[in-house]
């Protein structure tokens, strides 16, 4: 079947904008139709995106889930002919009758309503005295459609099913964890960082959160596990190395292979480096636990992970879940899951508060039904396989298999889409702006000249006298400089261009 970006390629451009705002997409800010067809893909074929157009169809048109459940059924494509005696046809438009009559306003049928959403393409098949013509749900969107025929045949936790949760509450799994990743990297490159055994240096410490974009309601412990978690993955990757001023500076070759990655191979490199890491104990991260180590290590943290992420698998991708309704899941089907023996009373964890040891089967909920909620929470949604939805009154977190999260458990969902990046933004003053979703190597290659300013809503930076100071002790001179923000800007002022170029005889701004 068709990709959403195959489907809407040959669309008019009037259709293209229909779609986007019945979708609630945004076509600002592209360059070309390929670039636009890209962007509105990208954002429409996200889970979130499509549950909701599926639920706000669906409420108003309840046949619209039988419609979309025949096609399921039939592998996701089936005979335009045979679909439209029940759920009528798509009136064939060009671009003035569409201006002319809006149809998207009226629809004449359920084939069109889906079709107007972005929904059902309609292709052609097979030549000859065997060609038809079809209608289909895209490949890319099917995984994120309730469907009743692969819940069948497939082993699921016993959880319930939730309604996609309003769009408010969502916190989708983003890109912050690798974007602070590039903003670590920026420090100690542009800084160093002073780091003992128990972290970096309050001052380090206080210096580096600024520039990270941390989650909305994230209290100090879980910003600590988060810097922890990323000082951790940083050292496992072989970044980091001790100089002789007994600061921790980068190593450049291994630096250079995690940036030189696409953006996905990034993600995925974050997760198998936490995933496959023995000396991160989840357990012994987990707020208001403590981990009471006597005649050694107690826990296989590797274990667990494994066991946890296989009893993850078996949720639905893209369906919304009851954090409670999960852990309790587990709880019953596999309580045992990072105690093997089935052994609760040799372990010596400790509530921080009550100072209690907790000890025994009874006290299951305190340490695995908390590491698991610490999980969903921390590093799960941190690095991108679960997004959440803040609770309701009375409710509970819901969490959700992301794109990403699917794939990297082996499940059968499509590559996700990566938006089209925007360029970046220098301005007369010699600020330079770069998007939150800059690739990480750009954005490196900013810090090698330029200043750290802000982290939000943008990256700004500030070119001046030290930073072109600290670029020449790098061998980077200022044409150089001149030549990379004229390939990545719609415009560059002439007055950066003309300091940037005379820049070793003529000092810039020190602003």
């Amino acid at each position: 079947m068709p990709t959403t970006a195959q489907m809407v390629a040959d669309y008019p451009d009037m259709l293209l904008r229909v779609l986007a705002e019945l979708r609630g997409a945004f076509l600002d800010g592209y360059d070309s139709r390929t670039e636009g067809v890209a962007l509105l893909a990208a954002q429409i074929t996200d889970p979130l995106s499509v549950q909701m157009a599926y639920q706000e169809i669906t409420d108003i048109y309840p046949q619209a889930k039988d419609a979309i459940e025949v096609i399921l059924k039939e592998g996701g494509e089936i005979a335009e002919a045979q679909f439209s005696r029940a759920y009528g046809s798509i009136r064939q438009m060009g671009p003035a009758r569409l201006e002319r009559e809006q149809p998207w306003f009226a629809p004449e049928s359920m084939a069109e309503v889906l079709y107007y959403y972005g929904l059902l393409g309609r292709g052609f098949k097979g030549a000859g005295q065997n060609a038809r013509t079809i209608v289909y749900l895209p490949e890319d969107i099917v995984p994120w459609l309730p469907n009743p025929h692969a819940a069948e045949d497939n082993e699921t936790l016993s959880a319930s099913v939730l309604s996609a949760p309003p769009k408010s509450r969502i916190m989708a799994a983003d890109d912050s964890f690798l974007a602070d990743m590039g903003s670590l990297l920026g420090y100690i490159h542009t800084e160093g960082l002073g780091l003992d055994g128990s972290g970096p240096g309050a001052e380090d410490a206080e210096r580096l959160v600024e520039r990270l974009q941390m989650p909305f309601a994230a209290d100090d412990e879980e910003l600590n596990v988060r810097l922890a978690l990323m000082l951790h993955l940083a050292n496992r990757l072989g970044w980091l190395r001790r100089g002789d001023d007994g600061r921790i500076h980068l190593t450049g070759n291994a630096v250079h292979r995690f940036l030189e990655q696409t953006r996905s191979e990034q993600r995925h490199t974050l997760w198998e480096s936490w995933r496959r890491s023995a000396e991160w104990n989840d357990l012994c991260r987990v707020p208001g636990l403590e981990c009471v180590e006597k005649g050694g290590a107690f826990n296989d943290p590797l274990q667990t992970r494994n066991a946890l992420l296989r009893l993850l698998g078996k949720l639905m991708p893209g369906c919304w879940y009851s954090q409670a309704d999960v852990v309790d899941a587990i709880r019953s089907l596999e309580p045992d899951f990072q105690r093997p023996t089935g052994n609760y009373d040799t372990w010596y964890i400790r509530d921080i508060t009550t100072q209690e040891f907790l000890k025994g089967f009874e006290q299951w909920e305190a340490v695995e039904g908390a590491l698991i909620r610490f999980l969903f929470r921390g590093p799960l949604h941190w690095l991108g396989a679960l997004d959440l939805a803040e609770p309701s009154a009375g409710d509970d977190l819901q969490i959700s298999l992301s794109q990403w999260g699917a794939r990297w458990l082996e499940m059968d969902v499509p590559q996700p889409h990566e938006a089209p990046r925007s360029p970046m933004a220098v301005s007369e003053d010699f600020t330079v702006s770069l998007d939150l979703d800059t690739a990480l190597k750009e954005r490196f290659r900013v810090e090698r000249f330029a200043q750290w300013k802000s982290s939000y809503p943008k990256y700004t930076y500030q070119i001046n006298q030290r930073s072109l100071a600290r670029a020449a002790a790098e061998g980077i001179d200022g044409a150089r400089i001149a030549a990379f923000l004229q390939a990545r800007t719609r415009r560059l002022p002439e007055k950066v261009v003309a300091a940037l170029q005379r820049h070793g005889t003529t000092p810039v701004s020190e602003t």
